[in-house]
């Protein structure tokens, strides 16, 4: 798995809720297995690629790319992403 690096130019957001299936060794999930869909809330986005979220069932905190949140459960190709744009808005100034 790739890990990310920490953003210093991270923005903060309002709450926004969404799903990801994306695989969190950190969580225990297995590099290129499929892992859980998971409900998370956005906390900040970089602007370009990454958001930082929290997980509602442990509460951890940890970077995903914005491709991989999803407006609904389900897997990437079988619901939409949450737009970058709406991402973008919620950035508060």
């Amino acid at each position: 798995m790739h890990q990310v690096n920490l953003r210093n130019n991270m923005k903060r957001c309002k709450t926004i809720t969404c799903w990801t299936d994306y695989p969190f060794v950190q969580l225990g999930d297995e590099p290129f297995k499929k892992a859980p869909i998971r409900h998370v809330n956005v906390l900040s986005y970089d602007g370009d690629r990454y958001v930082k979220v929290s997980f509602e069932d442990c509460g951890d905190v940890l970077e995903v790319k914005a491709g991989y949140l999803y407006r609904k459960p389900g897997r990437s190709g079988w619901v939409k992403q949450v737009n970058r744009r709406k991402l973008e808005r919620m950035i508060r100034k």
